[in-house]
């Protein structure tokens, strides 16, 4: 999250005479920066698109609208540092061309014309290292606002919520998030484009500039001149329409009756946006029932802090290890992660032990292994709740150590969930038993055989 500069001065909307005659001049600017091949020129009764490469001479205040790709004049990445084999990001950003563009865009919307960002990736606005790169981009600069901020999603959504059906076509193929915005300044002028679970994916600032969530297109002639010509008409059609909508400045003058709808709205919208962050929460849980290696234990580590509210030790150097903490910071129960594609095994259990031992624990500390099991076999819940076999669990027994499927796991923070289970109880059932920890949807029994 950052804070946003003032965007570059928007002029007041010019009136086009004869505006369905008018064709519009668009440029399609730089897809080479996205190794797809330049389409010959489009046209049609309402405009001609127009395909120049990323050095073209031609400039955007030629044209009535440009459309182009977030990210072509920055590329970052990472690397290595050579000490201790650190990584980092390495951000390089063709500054004189994006100083050049950003003055002929900005006498582009200055007379009256509009500019469309595909937005194709996450944003990467600094590092670890603190360094800041909100402003080596020509969509991160025109993405600056006061109290206007972008996100991250952790992931690639396909299937949004379109609210402007001129985009509908275009999207329902083509659409795809990787980021949302979050608006809190009432004076700018925003107009929704698409949304996921009510955070805005897709905008519309001051009525010029777009802001579209899309994937990179195939590299195949017929596919380029299909979107192109898609998301052309998208822009033209509701930009002929912006021309004559109300301006939300008009929404300053309120009734008494619409302050109190728009009060009980927020309201529900703040409810809806918590229930999906929980959501997302518990969805973001269940990943332990798929993931196996460090990314299962980073999964894990999120499922004991924040579902359990354990503290937990995760300086283990082979990341297998963890420790779950007193209230003093002492370790009180020693937890190895395993996945596997198959039931738990007897080495799984011989390697619980033997890391336990290289903690300079003793033999009686209270040890659990949370194992994902059947992980590529099973393709359902009932495929993945299988039985393990009753000599692992006596051998678990010999060496005091307590079983838990991921599976097993989920369902006892569910049952805490429910309950109201305190930690302390949860706490006690980790370290004073030692088998198998089977957890049914209502309750849980300790099998030592």
């Amino acid at each position: 999250m950052f804070k946003k500069k003032t965007p570059p001065k928007i002029v007041a909307e010019k009136v086009i005479k004869k505006e369905d005659e008018h064709i519009y001049n668009i440029l399609i600017y730089g897809i080479d920066k996205k190794n797809l091949s330049l389409p010959e020129e489009i046209r049609n009764r309402n405009f001609k698109l127009v395909f120049e490469q990323y050095d073209t001479k031609r400039r955007f205040d030629e044209f009535d609208c440009v459309i182009m790709f977030q990210g072509i004049f920055e590329s970052i990445s990472w690397r290595d540092s050579g000490y201790f084999g650190e990584r980092y990001l390495d951000c390089q950003y063709d500054k004189d061309e994006l100083d050049k563009r950003n003055k002929e865009l900005t006498l582009l919307i200055e007379n009256g014309g509009f500019v469309c960002f595909l937005l194709c990736e996450a944003f990467i606005d600094s590092d670890q290292r603190a360094n800041s790169y909100t402003a080596t981009d020509l969509c991160k600069i025109w993405l600056q606002g006061d109290s206007f901020y972008r996100k991250n999603f952790n992931e690639r959504h396909t299937f949004l919520n379109i609210k402007r059906p001129e985009f509908e076509k275009f999207l329902s193929r083509h659409g795809a998030a990787c980021s949302y915005f979050q608006s809190y300044n009432d004076k700018t002028e925003l107009r929704v484009i698409a949304e996921l679970e009510s955070e805005i994916v897709g905008c519309i600032l001051w009525n010029r500039i777009f802001f579209v969530p899309t994937l990179i297109p195939e590299n195949d002639k017929n596919i380029l001149e299909e979107y192109f010509t898609l998301l052309a008409e998208a822009l033209v059609s509701i930009r002929k329409k912006l021309t004559f909508e109300i301006p939300s400045w008009v929404d300053s003058f309120e009734f008494s009756d619409e302050r109190d709808l728009k009060e009980k709205n927020d309201a529900l919208m703040k409810k809806v946006r918590d229930n999906n962050e929980k959501l997302q929460e518990f969805k973001t849980f269940k990943k332990v029932l798929i993931l196996s290696g460090e990314v299962l234990v980073n999964s894990l580590i999120n499922v004991l802090k924040k579902g359990f509210g354990f503290s937990l030790d995760t300086e283990d150097k082979l990341r297998e290890d963890l420790k779950i903490l007193d209230e003093d910071g002492k370790p009180i129960i020693f937890v190895e992660v395993k996945g596997t594609n198959k039931s738990v095994k007897r080495e799984h259990i011989n390697q619980c032990d033997s890391h336990r031992e290289r903690a300079d624990l003793p033999a009686d500390f209270p040890s659990i292994l949370v194992i994902n099991t059947h992980i590529k076999n099973a393709r359902s819940i009932n495929e993945k709740d299988q039985q393990i076999a009753a000599e692992q669990v006596k051998h678990a027994v010999k060496n005091n150590i307590l079983i838990l499927r991921t599976l097993d796991l989920l369902r006892l923070l569910s049952l805490k969930f429910d309950r109201d289970i305190p930690k302390s109880e949860i706490i006690s059932l980790l370290t004073i038993n030692a088998g198998w920890l089977k957890v049914l949807e209502d309750k849980w029994e300790i099998v030592q055989e």
